[in-house]
């Protein structure tokens, strides 16, 4: 929420698909999948509008399978592979700054900085949803 959420959703406590029908009335108009994680890339398809869109950003491991029920392709649903961004860095690195001086994108939020010798902690703080993107140190 302390980043804009409007709505969070427990998914270990709800069905994911079914809460965001139920907040949205037919579904979101984009989800992304950053996980690679088939069963969360089908529920990220699932709850698409009828003509959402699905972007993958996590990227899977070589040979990971996804099963889907093809109607939800059927009526318009589609879903793309999303590549570093899929942006033009002049532009967007441009925007993104400007977002963090407009208080509209916290980055410093999402981040935590570790020593080299703490690079175990930062993998399971990340792991453990502790920090979002461990920068690793290697200066003192």
């Amino acid at each position: 929420m302390q980043f804009g959420a409007t709505h969070v959703i427990n998914s270990t406590e709800e069905d994911l698909v079914e809460k965001i029908q139920a907040i949205t009335g037919t579904g979101v108009d984009f989800s992304l999948d950053m996980t690679a994680v088939p069963s969360v890339y089908r529920q990220a398809i699932e709850s698409l509008n009828p003509t959402g869109v699905c972007g993958l950003v996590g990227v899977p491991k070589r040979g990971l399978e996804a099963t889907l029920d093809m109607t939800d392709l059927f009526w318009g649903r589609s879903t793309r592979g999303i590549v570093m961004g899929d942006s033009i860095p002049q532009l967007f690195i441009p925007q993104l700054i400007n977002f963090y001086k407009q208080g509209r994108f916290p980055y410093d939020k999402l981040i935590k900085y570790y020593p080299i010798e703490e690079i175990n902690q930062a993998v399971q703080d990340s792991l453990d949803g502790i920090t979002v993107k461990p920068v690793i140190n290697f200066n003192k």
